[in-house]
């Protein structure tokens, strides 16, 4: 029993270590160079990607339809298609937003009076209260034009109603949490937006000793082929900041 709350011990401090090396804990983020930006939006705690699995896939390449969808698939050899989500209520995500709108805009090229402004705009925006909600930003993408347009068509139309019972927050004990609020992109965009609650019934959706949340959602049908479930896991431990998992 002892040697096995060393091991434990252990695991947890190698944890801690790895998480203390990270940018996002070590530099201050107007120091954060592009590739770490990149990588705290596309591949880090906060966001992660999920892919479509290629059955799925290659089933749409070559289900008929009686148009020229199954061809334009099959034009693309390398077909992909899936979704990316962010949990933006975290601060180091909106960080990473708010440099990397400063890498692009050059601010340090910038006159004072440009600076200022937009440091009072990244202040509100860095600033946005999340002590009662969780905010998770999805983005979806597809490389073949007749699925990127079906996919928009179908979140551009989507309503709160028409979602709820089918999108999760999932916190402690697999507590199933709908969202409060979707907005879809508007425009061109291919993303959409979706919060919930931080608490149901006076609890936290997720305590110091729980591991993971977990965003569920469904893909929609696709040319022949059926909806698909969407589970994205986010781990707790390794969003933990200054002794506490932050999302």
């Amino acid at each position: 029993m002892k040697w096995r709350m060393l091991c434990c011990l252990s695991l947890v401090w190698l944890v801690a270590a790895a998480q203390s090396k990270e940018f996002w804990a070590t530099k201050e983020y107007k120091q954060w160079n592009d590739k770490e930006v990149k990588r705290l939006l596309e591949n880090s705690p906060w966001a992660q990607d999920y892919t479509l699995n290629r059955t799925y896939i290659e089933a749409l390449q070559t289900s008929p339809t009686g148009d020229t969808r199954a061809a334009e698939r099959g034009r693309e050899s390398n077909t992909k298609m899936g979704y990316q989500a962010q949990l933006r209520s975290a601060l180091p995500v909106r960080q990473a937003l708010v440099r990397q709108q400063m890498i692009t805009e050059k601010y340090e090229q910038l006159p004072p009076q440009k600076q200022k402004e937009f440091d009072e705009r990244a202040g509100q925006f860095l600033a946005a209260n999340f002590a009662e909600t969780v905010m998770a930003h999805v983005i979806y993408h597809s490389n073949v034009a007749v699925d990127d347009r079906e996919l928009a068509r179908y979140w551009h139309t989507q309503t709160l109603e028409t979602i709820k019972n089918s999108t999760f927050l999932i916190g402690a004990g697999g507590q199933k949490i709908q969202p409060l609020r979707y907005t879809p992109a508007t425009g061109a965009g291919r993303e959409f937006q979706l919060v919930f609650p931080r608490q149901v019934n006076g609890q936290p959706i997720a305590g110091p000793n729980d591991k993971s949340l977990k965003l569920e959602f469904k893909h929609p049908r696709t040319g022949d082929q059926n909806e698909q479930r969407v589970l994205i896991e986010f781990k707790l431990d390794r969003m933990t900041m200054q002794g506490a998992a932050v999302f």
